[in-house]
């Protein structure tokens, strides 16, 4: 026979318990280390210099063995170097985020990114890097694998979630002629002709407005 407690009495409720000591610390170095490996990729520092500096402010060499005191030493030691931290919610300001957002809008009006806001963006270059913020992406080959991943998807077949965009091969230095593949694949989407031809009449600016408007109508119809 089940038992029940005395009349008028509650079990307390059951509290979620509270995060340890140990796992808030371990929250704050990783963070830590982040934003380190960050820095050492902004100040191109090689691997001695690195682990000297580790060891000099930190007093480990290696950034896993730092204390959450000891990380912060070295963050702002890096600072003194010349490394300027960037918040995450402020505008992209990297050297090549104009270029990345202009094609992040690219796939956005083609249909193929479902989100037109930057931190959709963002979250897409940090799977390509691993770099976290847009604004750190300052080495070329770290862009250029954004840009590439982002190409790709716009290129895929539209039955593989890409847009058919049939990208120049010669060097497009005004981003004209990628603003065209854009429209022309917007084109065969809206069923609007195969081919979509470049005017001179049509300056590249407004090229952008043509983009906007097409890409408003693909996705009313989807």
């Amino acid at each position: 026979m089940e038992r029940r407690g005395a009349p008028g009495k509650r079990r307390p409720a059951q509290s979620t318990p509270a995060p340890s000591s140990r796992s808030l610390r371990g929250a704050v170095v990783s963070a830590a280390i982040k934003l380190i490996h960050v820095a050492k990729r902004e100040l191109r520092m090689d691997e001695d210099d690195y682990r000297a500096l580790l060891l000099r402010a930190g007093g480990q060499s290696s950034a896993k063995a730092l204390t959450p005191d000891g990380a912060q030493a070295v963050i702002e030691e890096m600072k003194r170097l010349g490394f300027k931290p960037v918040n995450r919610n402020g505008a992209l300001t990297g050297p090549y985020a104009p270029k990345l957002v202009a094609l992040w809008l690219s796939a956005w009006n083609l249909g193929v990114a479902h989100n037109r806001h930057e931190r959709a963006l963002i979250a897409f270059a940090e799977r390509q890097t691993g770099i976290s913020h847009l604004n750190w992406v300052r080495d070329q080959r770290d862009a250029a694998a954004v840009i590439e991943a982002l190409k790709k998807w716009m290129a895929r077949p539209v039955d593989k979630g890409g847009a058919g965009v049939e990208w120049p091969k010669a060097g497009d230095a005004d981003g004209r002629a990628n603003k065209v593949a854009v429209i022309a694949a917007q084109h065969r989407l809206l069923g609007l002709g195969e081919r979509y031809v470049d005017s001179p009449a049509v300056r590249t600016g407004e090229l952008d407005a043509i983009i906007a408007a097409l890409g408003a109508r693909i996705r009313e119809a989807k």
